[in-house]
């Protein structure tokens, strides 16, 4: 078996549009290289509380969504034609991203992958709705694929703060830079909105502080490129100066990247700052695909419950 990335099932959020079929194929490719078990899920409205129904119609009308999900998702497999792969299905109810994350908290899974459509005026729904939601509040790392995203990625561009959680991402991109031959970017931005006194102190006389900044900078990104204990020729390296997400998306369109793979929150440390600043306005405005990386300590907003199924019983 080749070096494995995640060996946990991958969750693969299916609404079965085109955008959904590339996150598909993402998610085989992936597990073709881990050996990690895949689990399909697709999400329906929740009949329960209608007004519109008595009991039993909402109990028809629920069983018969549930079987049409159901049958629609064992075609999606026998479509697959992936024999090889462990390939399972459940249909759960209620909203998407609180669904999808709980399914999360309560089978432990490491990675979920979902479509999303572009950023033109009639996808900015979806994305606010469904992707935006699951990156901000699901637990794992969120893989974010765009529709036209049907192979591996050949160009990966990933951002580092140098924070811990930064440093994981960078890992994760590292290793599916390998899985898949593909490039990898390592970007480090310096905003100068967020210079610290302290490093401002330290300025030497006659020597300016952009001068400084960068010095500093540069050192850091040796230093964190030396901590990855990989070989240097396998990382093309990047500074720059600007706002984190507009230097981004400038440097991936510069590279043709594929993949941005980013922390959710960064050298702050004030939860969602990173995230909202930053990995949002990506995915808002990048062709890329984006992969959002969580921190060790992430608790999800959504309180997880106890003997959760999300499937009609």
């Amino acid at each position: 078996m080749s070096h494995q990335l995640n060996s946990k099932p991958i969750l693969v959020a299916m609404d079965f549009s085109p955008c959904s079929a590339a996150a598909l194929k993402q998610a085989v490719w992936l597990a073709r290289k881990t050996g990690a078990p895949l689990v399909l899920t697709h999400t329906i409205p929740d009949f329960s509380q209608s007004v519109h129904w008595g009991p039993h119609e909402r109990e028809v009308n629920q069983r018969e969504l549930h079987d049409r999900s159901e049958d629609t998702m064992r075609r999606v497999i026998v479509d697959l034609s992936a024999g090889d792969l462990d390939v399972t299905f459940r249909t759960l109810v209620g909203e998407p991203f609180v669904e999808i994350t709980r399914a999360v908290q309560a089978a432990g899974y490491d990675m979920v992958l979902a479509g999303t459509r572009g950023n033109g005026k009639w996808e900015e729904f979806f994305v606010g709705s469904t992707a935006k939601r699951l990156i901000r509040k699901c637990p794992a790392s969120v893989w974010i694929v765009k529709a036209e995203h049907l192979v591996p990625p050949k160009v990966v561009l990933a951002a580092t703060d140098f924070s811990d959680v930064s440093l994981k991402a960078v890992k994760e991109g590292l290793k599916i830079a390998q899985q898949s031959d593909a490039e990898l970017h390592l970007l480090h931005i310096i905003d100068s909105k967020d210079v610290s006194e302290d490093l401002i102190s330290k300025v030497t006389e006659g020597s300016t502080l952009r001068q400084e900044l960068n010095e500093e900078a540069t050192r850091r990104l040796g230093e964190f490129v030396a901590s990855l204990a990989v070989d240097r020729t396998r990382i093309q390296s990047h500074l720059s100066w600007g706002t984190p997400w507009q230097e981004i998306r400038r440097i991936s369109k510069h590279q043709a990247a594929d993949l941005i793979v980013v922390g959710t929150v960064g050298r702050s440390g004030i939860k969602g700052l990173l995230l909202g600043n930053t990995a949002e306005r990506v995915l808002d405005t990048c062709d890329c695909s984006i992969l959002t990386i969580k921190p060790d300590n992430f608790v999800s907003p959504i309180e997880p419950i106890t003997n959760w199924s999300g499937a009609v019983m």
